[in-house]
């Protein structure tokens, strides 16, 4: 079994199957049947957010063959060798996950760990959430402000608009980026919910005319279903087919106030085809607050706090999750006391 992502379709498990014709003409020996549960060893599936390891996972699934072939009596974590008879019951399940647990101890749960981080993005939270709570409906409710469009803003030269494009076949690298490898990031990755997943040498950026967003640069995901725009803040990234590139005048526009208007849902709206769940949006029909850049820098303060809100908040989602998870997992395994 693979981690979720190995390959399309990314959200599910799939299974890797590997099968050896037995040798001479007589009944084939029953050495038995390998199950091996990658997905389920934090080792082999843990990579960066939104990919693999594969490294990890190349070096998980080799282990496991190479103990299983040569008869070793310990395999890895989340590997175990059945019987054939083991396995024909009234319903035969193949499944890994079904028949393979980690061995006990082999995960230390490290709830205090946890309970710390969860504290801290509570905190964190809090603190966001306090500076939002401050803001006041606007007098007359809103409706009077002028707004603009990214493409008169174009015009205007207060920014410039690219976007990016798919890459030619054979170019697109999995896993970490190997030495000045540059990260792509698609709008398939916007919609497993990570970072990028794939890279691309240099030679194939500089030498194709590919959109490369650099620190600064407003990202806009011109697809309905995957719809956001943020500030990019990490290193270079080339840009796929359906993503933009905004990069700002600073003398004229405020990066943060930027992205802050085109993301609000309503935007992505109003300025998409709503054909079908793969619309897209017309990038330049987008609206933004026409307001002098003083002004900018006092929304772009809230646009920031708000940001910081969002992250603290999916922060806080996932250890809660973890938190129930392992707590669940070591109360009902016996690795965990429910105390006197």
């Amino acid at each position: 079994a693979l981690p979720p992502g190995c390959a399309q379709p990314h959200s599910v498990s799939l299974h890797l199957w590997l099968l050896r014709a037995p040798g001479g003409t007589g009944p084939a020996e029953d050495s038995g049947v390998l199950l091996a549960d990658a997905a389920a060893s934090r080792r082999a599936a843990a990579g960066r957010e939104g990919g693999v390891d594969w490294d990890a996972l190349g070096d998980f699934v080799r282990t496991a063959v190479a103990a299983y072939g040569g008869g070793a009596a310990e395999l890895p974590d989340c590997a175990r060798r059945m019987a054939v008879i083991e396995l024909l019951d009234d319903e035969v399940d193949l499944t890994p996950g079904r028949h393979v647990s980690p061995a006990p101890g082999g995960e230390e749960l490290d709830l205090e760990g946890a309970w710390s981080g969860f504290g801290e993005a509570l905190a964190g939270l809090r603190a966001a959430g306090r500076a939002l709570s401050a803001l006041e409906p606007a007098g007359d409710g809103g409706g009077g402000q002028p707004k603009t469009t990214v493409g008169d803003l174009a015009r205007a030269g207060a920014l410039t608009l690219r976007g990016g494009q798919q890459p030619p076949d054979g170019t697109v690298r999995g896993g970490e980026p190997g030495e000045g490898g540059l990260p792509l990031l698609t709008v398939p990755d916007l919609l497993q919910g990570g970072g990028p997943t794939s890279w691309l040498h240099p030679s194939d950026v500089s030498g194709r005319g590919m959109l490369v967003a650099m620190p600064g640069d407003v990202v806009v995901a011109g697809v309905i279903r995957a719809f956001a725009a943020w500030v990019h803040q990490g290193p270079p990234t080339v840009l796929g087919a359906q993503l933009y590139a905004l990069r700002v005048e600073p003398e004229k526009m405020d990066a943060w106030f930027l992205a802050g208007c085109l993301r609000a849902p309503s935007n992505g709206r109003q300025a998409g085809t709503h054909a079908s769940s793969a619309s897209r949006v017309d990038v330049r029909r987008l609206q933004v607050l026409q307001l002098p850049l003083a002004e900018q820098l006092r929304y772009s303060e809230v646009f920031r706090r708000l940001t910081e809100f969002e992250e603290f908040r999916g922060r806080l989602d996932e250890l809660a999750s973890r938190l129930a998870r392992d707590i669940s997992d070591g109360l009902a395994t016996g690795r965990l006391s429910a105390g006197r």
